[in-house]
């Protein structure tokens, strides 16, 4: 129930914020455009009425509510950029490109973690532990932009091997035709985030392995003889996986920051890309819209993993049957 109502809150803020923030930003949709296509005087202030910017702050806050709390699904207007799309029909036709990028970049580097976590436990203060662990701490380190400009320079600009920008081709074509055309368009942009959720997800396997390393069932399970590859895999590791759970509740709004980056940098039209734009254009509906869905997400996903943090460790289950 304490969870429940801090998220209530967080997403009361975020609704007040999601407001004020974009108005803060000097200019509107109506100036950009007034000021790009050098329109005169009475046409910057038809746009202006057009699209409601004429009324006050005050006016437009509580159509803002009464768009949110009286519709279902919220109601956040028409895009200026993308007129006469709505905002939550415009929003979720992109989500489903941001989640390929996301599920699959963090599955692949759960894999890859997971397997040279295995290797690396099973060869203590060798070449590749140590090997492996500062190129973690090196991927994690590395901001995703900049890492998604090397790719995007070695592998589209240079080699020419891959697409630079977008999500399929002009003419993707049917069926296998299409599907390649999207894996081919993917395949940079999931390396990116990969490499860098690959730090995160790579260290937190190593330091957990570290602590399982020293309990009692792994001395056991040595004393019978068995391999050390088969006791990191069967018993070390199967026994870190749960820190995983933690990680990815608590590292939710940090994967959306980072594959907003990672779509803006490979012109990949998902949901950061339809943000970024929206700034840049001063797109209030499609800001107000898009930030709303991306924190309840956020939210919802962040309740998940802490019921499932509950019912998987009995240990916080005990502490919070203590604190009730």
């Amino acid at each position: 129930m304490r969870r429940i109502l801090v998220s209530i809150a967080i997403m009361v803020a975020i609704i007040n914020f999601d407001f004020i923030i974009p108005r803060l930003v000097p200019g509107n949709a109506a100036e950009i455009l007034a000021a790009s296509s050098r329109l005169p005087q009475q046409a910057f202030v038809e746009i202006q009425a057009r699209l409601g910017l004429d009324h006050s702050y005050y006016v437009q806050y509580v159509l803002y509510l009464k768009g949110i709390f009286l519709s279902w699904p919220p109601y956040f207007g028409v895009s200026y950029q993308y007129f006469p799309a709505q905002v939550t029909t415009l929003f979720f036709s992109r989500l489903p490109w941001t989640l390929i990028l996301i599920g699959s970049s963090f599955a692949l580097s759960i894999i890859i973690a997971y397997f040279m976590s295995a290797y690396a436990s099973s060869r203590r203060a060798g070449k590749f532990e140590v090997g492996s662990l500062y190129s973690a701490i090196v991927f994690h380190a590395t901001p995703v932009f900049w890492t998604s400009m090397i790719l995007l320079w070695v592998f589209a600009v240079y080699l020419r091997w891959l697409p630079i920008f977008g999500n399929i081709s002009n003419n993707p074509g049917t069926g296998l035709a299409y599907l390649g055309s999207v894996i081919v368009h993917a395949i940079l942009p999931v390396l990116a985030m990969t490499l860098s959720f690959f730090g995160e997800v790579y260290l937190v396997l190593r330091g957990t392995t570290q602590q399982v390393l020293k309990t009692d069932y792994v001395t056991a399970a040595r004393t019978r003889g068995l391999s050390d590859f088969l006791i990191a895999r069967r018993y070390i590791l199967r026994n870190s996986l749960l820190p995983l759970v933690s990680l990815l509740t608590f590292s939710l709004a940090s994967l959306i920051s980072r594959v907003i980056l990672v779509e803006s940098v490979f012109g990949y039209a998902g949901i950061g890309d339809l943000i970024v734009d929206a700034v840049v254009n001063r797109d209030y509906p499609v800001l107000e819209g898009s930030i709303f869905y991306v924190t309840l997400l956020v939210v919802i996903g962040g309740l998940i993993g802490d019921f499932l943090l509950v019912r998987l460790d009995p240990k916080l289950r005990e502490e919070d049957e203590v604190r009730q």
